[in-house]
């Protein structure tokens, strides 16, 4: 019966010591402004605020004269080069649109090569310039990347256009493929019909055939690319129906194979031909695309991104906040004079101290929870993990807190040490900067933090709807019943002093 009584007395002192940290909390408006309504501003103002329209880079195109072969082209490379490029205009004067980069007028001034076709027949590239005046090194770096784009757009088009031509010139080839054709076509038939005298006519008017497609450039290198592609070595296809033809003399005994072998050779000239005019330039400079999938179905927005690492922000900071306030606040009123005399132990106290600011911050993460999926962040899921997770989280910094609390000796102290806990965690848990950008001696200091696991963990919550890592759930167990042990002893020498 006493151990009853003993245990009830125990629930009852625990309880009276959470209702005083509540009613402590709720009878401060000011704090509760800016702890508690403080975040649901902040998270709002994040998801109405931020924006994803892009800002394009104002780009001036300096030529060497307006009659420069760009210039032509100018219209069609300002759509391509849309969204990160808003092309404002061309121009000859170059130090003029140096002078507007300077003043802040444009973004980006591209100086074209002065002669580009002089620098290809020495062997060399003809570069574009881009200027910029940008200090960002993250926009450097884009401006990089839209350089090299820019660039492969413009080398793309040239191909397209020189491929143009190219087939265009394959129209040179058919008359003489045609004769080539029917040439074959009357050799193979003579020799079926054994007709000796009409094989040899047919030969030697498939020789002149032959002879009469070489002496044609264009129509020569048609011969020996298609040749390179049915794999025959150098010389070109027509060497090889040429070396056919001397085994299709109606005097030898496999002359039909032989003039079976050229015709098949010229089918295939014929079948090259047909495909070269047929296919589409564009596709043959660029003959793959991409084509993007994800595993999971989230929506592509960077707010939504960020939220659950806003949320673990948030509450983390709350909590280190109240924990480390907590017991300065009881030494600046004098209450621990009252603790000391009373039956009341360090054990009895932390329990109190943690259920009340689990009641407090576990409310605030919930209507923070409730604002965020009326955003679109996809927590209905998972929803037992993902609140799982957000108590671990609660319980780890309110550790956290009490120990600072124990380590201070005022008010503005504590305060000041919760704000150096939330820049550390602005900068190395992850939120910002992946911690696998981050060295590993440095990623020890990430891992001091509960925000670290908890980004982490609700990532795989939320996003990938997968159970977020063992060593992110045992690191944030270890991480509480460590802060909580720590808390123990804080709040016993604590009392006893």
């Amino acid at each position: 019966m006493s151990q009853t009584q003993g245990f009830l007395s125990r629930l009852v002192r625990v309880w009276g010591f959470a209702r005083k940290e509540l009613w402590s909390v709720l009878r401060q408006p000011r704090l509760i402004m800016t702890l508690v309504v403080g975040p649901f501003l902040i998270l709002l103002i994040f998801g109405l605020g931020y924006t994803e329209q892009v800002q394009p880079f104002r780009t001036i195109i300096a030529l060497e004269s307006e009659e420069a072969q760009i210039a032509a082209d100018v219209d069609d490379l300002a759509e391509s080069f849309e969204p990160a490029i808003d092309l404002v205009g061309t121009t000859t004067d170059a130090e003029g649109a140096l002078a507007q980069l300077e003043a802040g007028d444009i973004d980006l001034l591209i100086i074209a090569p002065d002669d580009a076709l002089a620098a290809l027949d020495r062997g060399e590239r003809a570069n574009f310039t881009v200027v910029h005046s940008e200090v960002d090194p993250i926009l450097r770096r884009s401006i990089g990347l839209i350089s090299t784009l820019s660039v492969d757009e413009i080398n793309r088009r040239v191909l397209e256009t020189l491929i143009g031509e190219i087939q265009e010139g394959s129209d040179e080839v058919e008359p003489p493929l045609s004769g080539l054709s029917a040439a074959a076509s009357g050799l193979v038939d003579a020799l079926q019909q054994g007709d000796e005298d009409e094989a040899r006519q047919q030969r030697e008017a498939l020789e002149s055939a032959i002879t009469a497609a070489e002496s044609q450039a264009p129509a020569g290198a048609f011969y020996e690319g298609v040749g390179q592609t049915l794999g025959i070595a150098a010389g070109g296809v027509l060497s090889e129906i040429t070396t056919d033809l001397e085994g299709a003399d109606p005097s030898n005994s496999d002359a039909l194979e032989n003039a079976l072998a050229a015709q098949t050779k010229i089918i295939q000239l014929e079948s090259q031909l047909n495909q070269a005019q047929d296919i589409d330039p564009a596709l043959l400079v660029s003959p793959f695309g991409s084509e993007v999938q994800a595993l999971n179905d989230v929506p592509d927005q960077p707010a939504i991104f960020y939220a659950p690492g806003v949320l673990m922000l948030l509450i983390q900071h709350l909590a280190v906040t109240f924990g480390a306030l907590s017991l300065v606040r009881e030494r600046a009123q004098g209450a621990t004079e009252i603790f000391r005399v009373s039956p009341l132990s360090a054990s009895e106290a932390m329990i109190g101290k943690y259920i009340a600011f689990v009641v407090i911050v576990g409310t605030v993460a919930a209507a923070l929870s409730a604002l965020m999926y009326a955003f679109g962040v996809p927590i209905a899921d998972q929803l037992l993990l993902y609140s799982g997770t957000v108590l671990l989280v609660i319980l780890a910094s309110l550790g956290l807190g009490f120990v600072i609390s124990g380590l201070s000796n005022t008010d503005s102290q504590a305060i000041q040490y919760a704000m150096i806990v939330l820049l550390v965690s602005i900068f190395f848990s992850g939120f910002i900067i992946p911690l696998d950008r981050l060295l590993e001696p440095v990623q020890a200091v990430s891992f001091l933090l509960p925000a670290t696991y908890g980004i982490s963990a609700l990532q795989d919550v939320v996003f990938r709807a997968t159970q977020p890592a063992f060593l992110l759930i045992a690191g944030l167990g270890l991480y509480t019943l460590a802060g909580a042990f720590a808390s123990w002893l804080a709040a016993r020498n604590h009392i006893a002093r």
